[in-house]
This record gives structure tokens, C-alpha cells and sequence, in this order.
């Protein structure tokens, strides 16, 4: 458990408790304890850098990224040049992949940051009485003396709802995640949170100053932001890592990345269903760039060994490619030290959803849920009103835009025994944020709310760094100000960002139906007559959720082991969950 150990305004008695346990694991003090204290325990992965100026200090985990240029990076001091004349606005002119924690002593003021592509993590915890504990570890954190280290109701809750927990919610009660791209700030008040004035959501529809760029001046400028960021992230690297789906996000960053002289491999997960499998694609757009391809094709047993491996990861998270990421990780850390991934390419470019959606979501919502679920069972019966009913068979108007559906709110209410607010989940916050018609805005920043959990597992276990160029500050401020009209339009997404690659690889190559990462997880599944389930999602396991009617969540494993496939995803979530907490050895 490699990491930071810090907390402000504990008292003497938990600050002793605190340095004894963070002495036992032989910490280094970084900061002597009084109003503040902070400890480092082994060697973070990333590195850590120091600045002290003036009385302020702050630590950076991570990587900030400046231009590859003769010209030095700034001295650590001079970094807080910028607080001191921007205040705590100076966090969002910083480009990186980081996580950071700021004291200023003057103003008993301890400010905790992490950047909007969540490369690294932050978590707290706040003690009776306005204390904080925190760590850029959650195993750190939660195996403290001063943190309860039980199952979190909420937390529990959303990921039954959306098999996946956002921050600023955890899987621990009482344990806080620090929300991406938002200034968490702990002074004699409390805690409380600063968001940048300008968003993604924001400046939906705003324009680029001056006259309306042409779709060719746009994929220019775009091609030369991108251009740019990729070597501020691989200034340090002679050889690096492509991870190239046969998707347009990761063709795009292929082709920068190759025509700036970079040692390119280009890595590919093949898969044996072929509606999955997108490596003769991939194989065809790395020959057009002249750069070494290598597909990787993995069996069960590794994938049941990486279904281990991820099960004892910090936190569980039930994105199915998981596995094959890991796997992938490993492989690709042979070629190179850093990657290069697509990642937010979806939120930034945005996304319409299908047009069920959208009505869905804009006019059905406005139904009672009574009377829509009286509708769509009339459907039900009526062949050429079947195909009809996702339009009304719905619950909470936000279960519309989930990247999957897991159990409707009412019967987690039911598998619980209380009743399930989801209200504190970014993910409906978002969604309410959000006017009726507004769909494409809508649904681009609820793309970007849900985490990338498998990235960063991945590369944290392997030590593959993995770089982010669509979250450069100045791609980012770019495409937010393009019209929407260049991003989207008559049904084409990424209509700016295809029209750059087409400068670089011929439409035919690219320009076909996307199959997405989707790992055939049953296969995995019903191995060796359905072992992880009988291991992980057996009864006793559930038991341990604290859950005062698990019959229904038995149920959906018994059907699935049965042959009936309507709960795969929601199964393979349990499964997760059931193999997370046997290692974790953590119970309601």
C-alpha cells in the first residue's frame, strides 16, 4: 500500500493513533504533525514532487506535462507562483495527470485536487467534529485506525443501480472520492467544493471566437492541438504503446503518433466471437501507418487468473473488459513505459443518443411511471407495437442513458429492505442538471461522469503509463467553442475529428459499424460449469451485502445458470462484487 497518508485538525489523541500507524508501515514524515500532517508510505507510483514557497506546501503525484522544448521545466516553487497570484484557481491551469495536496498554513487551509481525466485518485474521510483523513490510496485510508471500514449503503446501492460507483461515492461508508476536475477544500467550516467556471456542459453550444471555421480549417487546427499534446505527453519517451480498436479515437491518436517519428506499437485485443473481434480492422489501418501491430488473444485460464488479480484491486467496478485490459496491459509494458489511449475523445467530441432515447428521455419521462408501465405492458402482446415498449418500460428517467441497466431502483428497495436515494450519485445530479431537449450536451457529460475503472486499475497494476491526449486544456477549450454543427451532424458523430483522420488514412479503412470493447464475458461465466459463480455469487457471499431479501439477486444467478441470459450483465456484476469482498474480507 504505497501512497500518502495525510490528515488536517485532528486532535492530539488521533494524531498520535494516525502516526503510529502510518509509523508501522514505515512512513516518512513529510510534514510534521500539528494542523497538518503528512506522511509518505514506501514509493507512490508516479513519483512525487514537493514545493514549499513562502510557508505554503503542496505535494503533486502524477505528471505534469510541458512542452518539448529546449526550454526546462519550471523549478517546483515556481509552481506556486500561480496560487499565490490566482488563488486556488491556479489547480486548473496546470496540465497533467495528477492528484494534489495543498496546505497553506496562514489560512489553516488543506486543499485536495485530482485532474478531470481521474488518472489519479483522492479519497477522505471526515471525522466527528470537522477532522480529515485522506489518502490517494483507498486501501491506505480505510485500514487506518480512524476510519469505521464498512460497507457503504449508498454506495452498495449504486452499484446494484449502475454497476459502477462514481465518485463522489465509494464502496466504504463514510469514505469520499474527490470528484475529478473539482477543488475539494478543508478549512475551519468544513468541507466544500469549487468547480471551474467553464465546463464541457457550459460552453455546449458556445462558438470559437471570430468568424465559423470551415470543417477543413477545424480538423486542421484539431490535427495540430492533438499533434501538440501527444509530445507534450511522450517527451519522455522513445518507444510507446498505441491501443488501437479499429475505432476512430484511437486510429486518430495512431496516426499523430506515427507521423511525429515515435516507435509505435499499435496493441489489439482480438476476440474468438466475431462480432467482437475488430482485429482484421486494426490490422489494416496499422499496416496503412507502417507501424508494428501486435494482436493479443487470451484464454480463459488467464482471464480467470486476471478475474483474481482484479478482485483484489482497491474497489470493485464491473466493466466486463476489465480482464482483457489487464491482460493487454501486461503485454503492451513489454513494448514500452507509456500508451497512449482515446479516452474522452466520447465526451469531448459528444454523443447523440439513439433517437428512442431522446424520446424517451424528453417526453415519455414526463408520464407517470404507473401509467407508462400499464402502456408498454399493452405493447407487449401487439407484433408491430412490441419493438415499442423501451420507449415507455422504464423506471427513473435517468435509467434511459445508462451504460447498463443493473436492477431497477424499486427492486433494490425490495433486495434492501430501505429505500434507495440515488440523488447523491453524479450520475443523476448530472442528468437533472440538464434541460428535457438538451440531449446531446446531456448525454456527452454523463459519458464522461462514469469512470474509466479498467484503465487505471490496469496501468496501476502494471505500471504501464498511460497517457490522455483529448484532455489537453487547450483541445479541450477548442472543440468545446466549435459550433455543433462540425462535431455532429445528419447522424454522424465526430464529424470534425473523422474529417482529420480522413488527412491521414483513407475513409475505407476506418469508416465501417463500430463493435466496441466488448469482452464475450460469458464465456468466462459459464467456465468450468459456471466456477465463478459458484464461487462468488453463491449465497453466503450475497448474504454478506447485509441485504434483508437477497432471493432476487439468487434468482437472477440461478436463471442465468439455468440458460436464460436477460441478467448477464447484472449477474457478472454480482460475481464481481462477491469475488471483491471474499478478498476484501469486508461485510454490511
Amino acid at each position: 500500500m504505497n501512497g500518502l497518508l495525510g490528515a488536517a485538525s485532528l486532535g492530539s489523541g488521533s494524531l498520535a493513533r494516525l502516526g503510529a500507524y502510518a509509523e508501522r508501515r514505515d512512513g516518512v514524515t513529510l510534514c510534521p504533525p500539528g494542523a497538518f500532517a503528512l506522511w509518505r508510505i514506501g514509493a507512490p507510483a508516479g513519483g512525487l514532487r514537493t514545493m514549499r514557497s513562502e510557508g505554503v506546501q503542496a505535494w503533486l503525484l502524477g505528471d505534469l506535462f510541458t512542452p518539448p522544448s529546449p526550454a526546462s521545466s519550471p523549478p517546483p516553487e515556481g509552481l506556486l507562483d500561480a496560487y499565490r497570484r490566482q488563488g486556488h484557481r491556479w489547480v486548473w491551469s496546470l496540465e497533467g495527470q495528477f492528484a494534489l495536496a495543498l496546505w497553506d498554513p496562514a489560512r489553516r487551509e488543506l486543499a485536495l485536487y485530482r485532474d478531470d481525466s481521474s488518472t489519479r485518485s483522492l479519497y477522505y474521510h471526515q471525522l466527528p467534529g470537522g477532522a480529515v483523513v485522506f489518502s490517494d490510496r483507498l486501501d491506505l485510508l480505510v485500514h487506518c485506525p480512524l476510519v469505521p471500514r464498512r460497507l457503504s449503503r449508498d454506495g452498495l446501492h449504486e452499484y446494484l443501480r449502475l454497476l459502477d460507483i462514481t465518485s463522489p461515492n465509494t464502496i466504504y461508508a463514510g469514505v469520499r472520492s474527490i470528484e475529478p476536475g473539482v477543488l475539494c477544500l478543508h478549512d475551519r467550516h468544513g468541507v466544500h467544493r469549487r468547480r471551474p467556471q467553464t465546463t464541457a456542459t457550459a460552453t455546449a453550444t458556445a462558438d470559437v471566437d471570430g468568424p465559423v471555421p470551415t470543417l477543413e480549417q477545424a480538423a486542421g487546427t484539431l490535427d495540430g492541438l492533438l499533434t501538440e499534446a501527444i509530445a507534450r505527453r511522450t517527451a519522455d519517451a522513445e518507444s510507446l504503446v498505441c491501443f488501437l480498436s479499429g475505432g476512430v479515437d484511437s486510429a486518430y491518436l495512431c496516426a499523430l503518433a506515427a507521423a511525429q517519428g515515435l516507435e509505435v506499437t499499435a496493441v489489439t485485443v482480438g476476440f474468438a466471437d466475431a462480432v467482437a473481434d475488430e482485429a482484421a480492422v486494426a490490422a489494416s489501418i496499422a499496416a496503412a501507418l507502417g507501424i508494428r501491430h501486435r494482436i493479443l488473444r487470451f484464454s480463459i485460464p488467464e482471464y480467470q487468473r486476471a478475474f483474481a488479480d482484479l478482485a483484489a484491486a482497491e474497489y470493485p467496478f464491473a466493466d466486463p473488459a476489465g480482464a482483457p485490459t489487464l491482460l493487454a496491459f501486461e503485454k503492451a509494458r513489454d513494448s514500452a513505459e507509456i500508451a497512449l489511449d482515446g479516452t474522452g475523445a466520447d465526451t469531448l467530441l459528444g454523443i447523440m443518443p439513439a433517437r428512442h432515447q431522446r424520446i424517451a428521455v424528453e417526453y415519455a419521462a414526463r408520464l407517470p411511471y404507473a401509467l407508462r408501465r400499464a402502456l408498454a405492458g399493452l405493447m407487449t402482446p401487439v407484433p408491430g407495437l412490441r419493438d415499442y415498449r423501451p420507449l415507455l418500460d422504464f423506471g427513473d428517467p435517468q435509467e434511459v442513458l445508462m451504460r447498463w441497466r443493473g436492477w431497477p431502483r424499486r427492486t433494490i428497495q425490495r433486495v434492501c429492505g430501505r429505500p434507495v436515494d440515488l440523488g447523491g450519485s453524479r450520475f443523476y445530479q448530472i442528468h437533472r442538471s440538464f434541460a428535457p431537449g438538451a440531449h446531446m450536451a446531456r448525454y456527452s457529460a454523463l459519458m464522461g461522469t462514469l469512470p474509466d475503472d479498467r484503465i487505471h486499475v490496469a496501468s496501476a497494476h502494471t505500471g504501464l503509463r498511460v497517457r490522455f491526449p483529448f484532455f489537453a486544456p487547450a483541445v479541450a477549450d477548442y472543440v468545446e467553442r466549435l459550433p455543433v454543427q462540425l462535431r455532429y451532424a445528419a447522424g454522424e458523430h465526430k464529424r470534425v475529428l473523422k474529417h482529420a483522420l480522413a488527412r491521414h488514412l483513407a475513409r475505407a479503412l476506418w469508416d465501417l459499424p463500430k463493435h466496441g470493447f466488448d469482452f464475450p464475458f460469458d464465456d468466462l461465466l459459464m467456465a468450468d460449469d459456471h466456477a465463478l459463480l459458484r464461487a462468488y455469487a453463491d449465497a453466503p457471499t450475497l448474504e454478506r451485502l447485509g441485504c434483508t431479501n437477497p432471493a432476487r439477486l439468487s434468482q437472477a444467478v440461478a436463471q442465468y445458470r439455468a440458460g436464460h441470459r436477460a441478467d448477464r450483465f447484472r449477474v457478472w456484476a454480482l460475481a464481481v462484487l462477491g469475488a471483491w469482498l471474499q478478498q476484501h474480507d469486508l461485510s454490511a
